[in-house]
């Protein structure tokens, strides 16, 4: 079954912007969605993950800052990155340094992100969007300026 999303934009940066799968029906963005459930339960992780975004968005979103997620073939990286410490992942598509697609993520358990069912999930989905958004890339459908995602934003994925 296909669900239908758009690329909400969250805050327009000089050096990065931050943009969010937002599905159809749904009162919040899978990053929005995000800080809702760990917020009040994990808020020092939640405090820490927020500041790394401040730095990236300061500085510019370089690989240093993520740890590589998913496949060779994908642009799925998580927060934090190896070197921190914390209880929760959020799970992002990093576009050409310029532009993060912050999508949901959960805390870990498990040694990687497949061995637990809402992390493989919230991972999948992001290189499912990964797959869209490239193939609308090489079709000028959507065009990437500075840090702007410009072009048609709505599409379906298959749930699966």
């Amino acid at each position: 079954m296909e669900k239908n999303l758009f690329i909400e934009l969250l805050e327009d940066g000089e050096k990065v912007s931050l943009y969010s799968p937002h599905f159809e029906g749904e009162e919040y963005s899978e990053f929005e969605k995000f800080l809702l459930t760990y917020k009040d339960t994990y808020p020092d992780d939640v405090r820490q993950l927020v500041y790394r975004l401040d730095i990236i968005k300061r500085d510019g979103a370089e690989d240093r800052h993520f740890r590589y997620e998913g496949t060779k073939r994908d642009r799925v990286m998580a927060l934090p990155s190896h070197l921190e410490t914390t209880s929760l992942r959020l799970y992002l598509l990093n576009i050409q340094a310029k532009i993060l697609i912050l999508g949901n993520g959960g805390l870990k358990n498990t040694a990687t992100y497949q061995e637990d069912e809402n992390l493989h999930r919230q991972v999948k989905m992001l290189q499912k969007i990964d797959i869209k958004l490239k193939e609308r890339e090489k079709n000028k459908v959507i065009v990437i300026t500075g840090t702007e995602l410009l072009g048609e934003l709505s599409f379906a994925i298959d749930e699966e």
